[in-house]
């Protein structure tokens, strides 16, 4: 449980943000996937309204970060705002990105990072990022694999100079974990046959999409893989990293309405809307991550999953706080990232 029990899927990042303020004054916050009208934008200024020092927000549009940056200290002009280039469908961009901030003297630590961009195709058709990777795979994990273990340095540089489990990273997940394992014998979504313990929940899908068969290519499927790598990254990074007081957890944020999901909820049919169930503000989608980083009572032993601002350990299916599928993936995407990337 959360230190306040009295939080919930109506709860405001702010709110949070105003609560935990001593845990959010001063820090250095790293953000990606702030956009106007998404749930970065929430969270970039829950942190900042909390008193962050800094707040280091991602984009792949210099224009789109330039009008952000501007809208974020207009409201709150005692944060520093510090943009970072960085596309998510390449993992050159995000290794140039995390250099950067890796060789930036003024940025000595990250207190908090939050891997919060993401994206679902909502189509049967299968794409591929910049390094040939399934596009879900590719930009809800592979890319914040990549930024987060580079980072790890300076993880640990705040985690020395703070209180055990005071330096945090927040995942942004989904309780779509519940659609598909980590598809080790097929990760990139080619068709390749894949062992029972690795094939999707078809049973509970199924009943969603009104068919019998799964297509040769289900984006149910490929997002519910990302984001079970996204909890499994969590685990794992607790396992190597807890004991140095950095604290991993993973977040559902609920239906969020925001700026992309505004540009989906058209086409998506009544099944899928009501699986969704109740739709969030932008502040309040952001809410159980501001809990995440910044709630000194949370420990990962006691649970690393949270929705609706509390911990919701049986939103993981065995598949996505397995130890074994945790370091096999944790050495996957190390492999993806040398092939990728000539390392």
């Amino acid at each position: 449980m959360a230190s306040d029990a009295s939080f919930n899927q109506e709860t405001s990042g702010l709110k949070v943000a105003e609560t935990y303020s001593s845990r959010c004054a001063g820090k250095t916050v790293l953000i990606t996937g702030v956009s106007p009208g998404g749930i970065g934008d929430g969270t970039a200024r829950a942190f900042a309204h909390g008193g962050a020092a800094t707040v280091i927000i991602t984009g792949r549009d210099d224009t789109k970060l330039s009008t952000m940056i501007q809208s974020l200290t207009s409201a709150y002009p005692k944060t520093k705002f510090r943009p970072l280039k960085l596309d998510m469908n390449s993992l050159a961009s995000v290794q140039k990105a995390a250099q950067e901030i890796l060789d930036d003297s003024s940025i000595p630590v990250i207190d908090i990072l939050v891997a919060n961009a993401g994206m679902n195709s909502f189509q049967n058709v299968r794409a591929e990022t910049n390094d040939g990777i399934e596009t879900h795979f590719g930009v809800n994990h592979m890319a914040h694999f990549l930024l987060i273990s580079s980072l790890i340095p300076k993880l640990k540089a705040a985690a020395k100079k703070s209180e055990p489990g005071e330096t945090r990273v927040v995942v942004v997940t989904s309780g779509a974990t519940m659609a598909s394992p980590v598809r080790f014998h097929d990760w990139n979504y080619e068709n390749k046959p894949v062992p029972p313990e690795e094939a999707p929940a078809w049973d509970k899908l199924s009943k969603m999409v009104g068919r019998d068969e799964p297509l040769p290519f289900e984006f149910y499927i490929a997002y519910g893989q990302s984001k079970t790598a996204g909890i499994l990254v969590a685990h794992q990074l607790n396992r190597l990293l807890a004991k140095d007081g950095v604290y991993t957890f993973a977040v559902h944020p609920g239906f969020v309405e925001s700026t992309g999901a505004k540009t989906v909820i058209p086409h998506l049919d009544e099944a899928t809307l009501q699986a969704f169930g109740f739709m969030k503000t932008i502040d309040q989608g952001c809410s159980t991550t501001m809990v995440a980083g910044l709630d000194p009572g949370l420990k990962p032993e006691n649970g690393f999953m949270l929705a609706d601002c509390q911990v919701h350990m049986e939103m993981c299916p065995e598949w996505s706080k397995s130890d074994d599928a945790a370091e096999k993936l944790w050495k996957l995407s190390e492999d993806i990232v040398k092939e990728k990337l000539g390392q």
